[in-house]
């Protein structure tokens, strides 16, 4: 008897592109006032070691190395576990302003909505909570527009998803933020 979890990988609702998946820990978004943010979620992205890797085949060291006076491994890379091509989402980052942002966010909640509206899967007040939602959660975007860095998914698609990134106080590493809505879950 074999056990098998199911994954959910969230993937973009315009380009299909894959965002992020449930191996992250998913969290609702919280406001500088302390509420929750309606419409969005976030995960905590890490600085890991990429390349390098050691293959341990039982021995320990008994076939040296892993001592003091052994060379730094050039061949190790630090990078982000969200952002990066081959162990992340191949995340691009793009510049933009605040201005930028208004506008991207008008033209993809509208998308979206229409989006949602013509899917059966999508029940109508699943449609009127996003359209509820849009304001609170743009406003939050907004506000906090100068901390925030933008991504782009593989596709380069300007309308599609994008993730939005910013470092919670004394954080080694930015937290990304979702548009709920705006992504599609598939089990795989």
């Amino acid at each position: 008897f074999q056990s098998y979890q199911t994954m959910i990988i969230y993937k973009c609702r315009i380009t299909g592109d894959e965002m992020l998946s449930d191996a992250y820990k998913i969290n609702p978004v919280v406001g500088d006032d302390g509420e929750e943010v309606p419409g969005l979620m976030e995960i905590e992205s890490q600085i890991v070691a990429k390349g390098g890797e050691e293959i341990d085949i039982g021995g320990g060291d008994a076939f040296g190395g892993g001592g003091a006076d052994e060379a730094v491994d050039d061949t190790i890379e630090k990078v982000n576990n969200v952002i990066d091509e081959t162990i992340g989402f191949a995340y691009t980052e793009c510049p933009m302003g605040k201005k930028d942002l208004k506008e991207y966010l008008q033209a993809y909640c509208k998308q979206v909505r229409g989006l949602l509206k013509d899917d059966d899967k999508v029940a109508g007040p699943d449609v009127k909570a996003f359209t509820q939602s849009a304001g609170a959660f743009c406003k939050f975007l907004l506000t906090k527009a100068s901390d925030l860095e933008f991504y782009m998914t593989p596709a380069f698609n300007p309308e599609g998803s994008m993730a939005f990134s910013y470092y919670k106080d004394g954080a080694l590493a930015p937290t990304f933020v979702y548009i709920k809505m705006g992504l599609l879950e598939e089990k795989c």
